[in-house]
């Protein structure tokens, strides 16, 4: 054992542990994919503090092979590519060097079509299937196809609920399904402020009666939800109304796909999955995205509304 360990410790042991790593951990993204896939996401995030680490002690010694011996070590030089390679999505943390989690559209099911929750001209904040047009949910695996959705007056940098037009909206259910998940206990912070005490804030989840996957639907107003869980609702029933509890800048209406119960699975083992929208005017996948106006960022998305309005169906 003496002698394994002589063999294989420094430059050569950090080596294994970063190729077999790297492999496996990539390899479950592209290859093996599923909550695996989500999985190793999301550890290749905690190994880059590991990458990061390894690349500093490449560099310290391939000055000090350069110093002593007049030339570098190709082993350390390897060491330090792996590691730059490890380290890498240690940024992604920081919003730098970010890519979409690699999940490709049109060969994953199922994907779904509901009805858009809201009974108002939509602005979606994010959406669709690109980093430019749906930065912050693309990047998780859970919410890979997720949307933020908005009403104008919206991006004011008010601080005001009430300035916001999708404050109160009232929220109907997009699809037929059994309420698995609801809570609506926390406060609706002002827009701006941080002061959330859970990622989505008041929220529903329901298992969809057509393929039993699930839809979230995040950030509602306080004491607004009408469902329980175990509740059956049909399409069109009145859920909430939206707010701006959880981590959320300003009143929005989350909602994203899922494979696996929100209400009892991670969301560091959820797999997001395509959502589309029917009867509506405007693309079944529609774009989000910001432009910069007057030095500011404002929301510069698609906008959508139903052409079957729920007042009406």
């Amino acid at each position: 054992m003496l002698r394994i360990w002589r063999k294989w410790r420094g430059s050569r042991l950090l080596l294994l542990i970063l190729a077999v790593v790297l492999i496996v951990g990539w390899g479950n993204i592209y290859v093996v994919k599923g909550a695996w896939g989500v999985a190793s996401w999301w550890f290749l995030m905690a190994f880059g503090a590991f990458g990061l680490l390894s690349a500093i002690i490449a560099v310290c010694a391939l000055i000090r092979t350069a110093y002593i011996r007049k030339r570098l070590a190709p082993i350390w030089s390897a060491v330090l590519i792996l590691s730059l390679v490890a380290a890498w999505p240690l940024f992604w943390l920081l919003g730098l060097w970010q890519i979409a989690y690699p999940a490709d559209l049109s060969k994953m099911s199922p994907a779904v079509s509901v009805r858009l929750p809201l009974d108002e001209h939509v602005l979606v904040g994010w959406g669709g299937d690109t980093l430019k047009s749906n930065y912050p949910h693309v990047v998780v695996p859970s919410e890979r196809w997720a949307y933020d959705l908005l009403v104008q007056p919206a991006g004011t940098g008010s601080q005001r609920l009430e300035d916001y037009g999708i404050y109160g909206a009232e929220v109907f259910a997009p699809a037929s399904g059994t309420i698995v998940g609801a809570s609506d206990k926390e406060e609706d912070h002002r827009p701006g402020t941080d002061e959330h005490d859970s990622m989505p804030g008041n929220h529903i989840y329901i298992r969809l009666d057509e393929t039993g996957t699930y839809l979230v639907l995040a950030h509602l107003m306080k004491g607004s939800i009408k469902v329980q869980v175990g509740d059956h609702v049909a399409e069109g029933d009145l859920l909430a109304k939206v707010g701006n509890s959880g981590s959320s800048s300003e009143p929005h209406l989350h909602i994203h796909h899922q494979r696996q119960d929100p209400s009892s699975t991670s969301m560091f083992l959820s797999e997001g999955l395509p959502l589309y929208f029917r009867d509506i005017e405007g693309p079944s996948m529609p774009k989000g995205g910001m432009r910069l106006e007057h030095g500011k960022e404002v929301p510069a998305g698609d906008k959508i509304y139903n052409t079957l309005p729920w007042s009406k169906h």
